[in-house]
């Protein structure tokens, strides 16, 4: 089983057309899937790569070879139907983001952090009744979305 925050991190990568809604059907069959590192013969198989994809999928009693988006999706569709398992393949690069960019995406991680810190404690003001430690909270996260 693949947890599903692993496919997601998948959109961190560069992707090749159409594989953003094989991505998303995927994650809504992690339990069924297994990542591999190497590509696995006679098993059914799903290969994703920079310059597209390609299945190898059991379907209607035999193997089919698809390579373009659309016939890869609606063959995916029909083999989760079945109790079966699929591998993935994946080899994409992942997106080289500037320095600037992941400082800022940081910092807003923090700031939304600091504000999930603060909600908690004001919830908890609330619940002992606590007016004076409510108000501080409060204060402090009206400051912090200014």
């Amino acid at each position: 089983m693949v947890a599903k925050e692993q496919l997601l991190a998948l959109k961190n990568r560069i992707l090749p057309p159409g594989a953003g809604p094989v991505i998303e059907l995927l994650s809504q069959h992690h339990q069924k899937l297994e990542i591999t590192s190497i590509i696995l013969e006679h098993v059914p198989l799903l290969i994703i790569g920079r310059h597209g994809m390609i299945a190898r999928l059991p379907l209607d009693g035999r193997v089919n070879k698809l390579s373009q988006p659309p016939e890869i999706l609606e063959a995916l569709q029909r083999f989760f139907e079945l109790e079966q398992t699929l591998y993935v393949f994946i080899n994409l690069p992942e997106i080289q983001f500037p320095d600037a960019v992941t400082s800022v995406i940081r910092e807003i991680e923090e700031r939304v952090q600091k504000r999930d810190e603060l909600m908690h404690r004001i919830d908890e003001a609330l619940e002992r009744r606590d007016r004076g430690a409510f108000l501080r909270w409060a204060q402090a996260l009206a400051e912090l979305e200014e």
